[in-house]
C-alpha cells in the first residue's frame, strides 16, 4: 500500500470513516499525509451545511474544521438550535434550546422560570417552579438531518436543590409527523427522569459528561427523501400532584452509536 500515490490514498481513505482515517495515519508517513487531506475530509463535512451556518475562523483545513464542529457545537442564526458532527460518522446532530421548545406554561412566571447558567452553549434554560401538567413538546424538519442514518432524540436537563413529584415514569413519545395527520393515535413509552443503577425501569437518565442528565425519548431512521417534522414529547398529566425542581437545557437529536 505504501507504493500507491498519495492521492490513490487519499481516495481510499475517504471511503471509510473518519475513525478510520485517523487510525491509517500512524500506518506511514505518506498514510499520514494523505489523511490529513482536504480531499479526504471534504468526504466527511455535509455536502448541505443548514442554513445561518458560518464556518469558524482560523481553520485553514478541513481536518480542522472537522474537528471543531465535533468539539464546539456552533450555534445558528435564531441561536436556539445548534449545528454539530458525530466524531464517528460525521453525521449531523442539533441541539434545540428550551427556548426553542413548546412547554405548556412556560411563559408564566408562576410556573416556569427563565435562567442563564455557566457553560451552556444557550442564553437561557429554563427552571420548573411547580405544575400539575407536565408537557413539553419539540419539532425538527427531517431535511436538517442525514440521510440514511439512525437518529435517538434526547431530553437534556437537571435538577435544582428541591426536586419533586418525579419519582415516577412519565411519558414520552416520537413521531414522523409525515405518517400521520395526528399524534392522539401514538402509543407513548414510559420512561424515567431519575437514575436508576439496576436497569430494571427500562429506560431511566443517565448522567453525560457535561454533568447534565438526558434520557431518550424515541429513535427514527432519516431515510433519503423523507419530507416532513419529527415530533418529540415528555408529558405527565395524569397524576393530580406537583412537580417541581426540574432544570430543562433542550433536546438533542443525534446519530445512534
Amino acid at each position: 500500500m505504501n507504493n500507491l500515490p498519495e492521492d490513490c490514498i487519499a481516495m481510499i481513505l475517504s471511503l471509510t470513516t473518519p475513525l478510520d482515517v485517523c487510525r491509517s495515519s500512524a500506518v506511514s508517513r505518506i498514510f499520514r499525509s494523505a489523511a490529513d487531506s482536504d480531499d479526504v475530509w471534504n468526504h466527511f463535512l455535509p455536502a448541505d451545511f443548514p442554513a445561518g451556518f458560518a464556518a469558524p475562523a482560523g481553520l485553514p483545513t478541513r481536518k480542522q474544521l472537522f474537528f471543531s464542529l465535533v468539539d464546539n457545537p456552533l450555534l445558528l442564526n435564531d441561536t436556539h438550535l445548534s449545528f454539530s458532527l458525530e466524531r464517528r460518522s460525521g453525521n449531523k446532530c442539533y441541539m434545540m434550546a428550551a427556548r426553542a421548545l413548546s412547554i405548556v406554561w412556560g411563559h408564566d412566571p408562576r410556573y416556569w422560570h427563565w435562567i442563564s447558567l455557566p457553560n451552556t452553549r444557550f442564553g437561557e434554560v429554563a427552571e420548573l417552579i411547580m405544575v400539575w401538567w407536565l408537557e413539553i413538546t419539540g419539532k425538527i424538519n427531517t431535511t436538517l438531518l442525514s440521510d440514511d442514518t439512525l437518529y435517538a432524540a434526547y431530553l437534556v436537563f437537571k435538577w435544582n436543590h428541591s426536586p419533586y413529584g418525579f419519582r415516577q415514569p412519565v411519558e414520552a413519545s416520537l413521531v414522523f409527523l409525515a405518517d400521520t395527520e395526528s399524534t392522539d393515535d401514538v402509543q407513548p413509552s414510559m420512561i424515567s427522569l431519575m437514575q436508576d443503577p439496576s436497569g430494571d425501569d427500562g429506560q431511566s437518565a443517565e448522567l453525560r459528561r457535561d454533568g447534565w442528565y438526558e434520557v431518550e425519548l424515541g429513535q427514527f431512521f432519516k431515510r433519503r427523501g423523507d419530507m416532513g417534522e419529527i415530533e418529540m414529547s415528555l408529558k405527565e398529566t395524569k397524576r393530580p400532584f406537583e412537580k417541581k425542581g426540574l432544570i430543562l437545557y433542550g433536546i438533542e437529536i443525534r446519530p445512534m452509536p
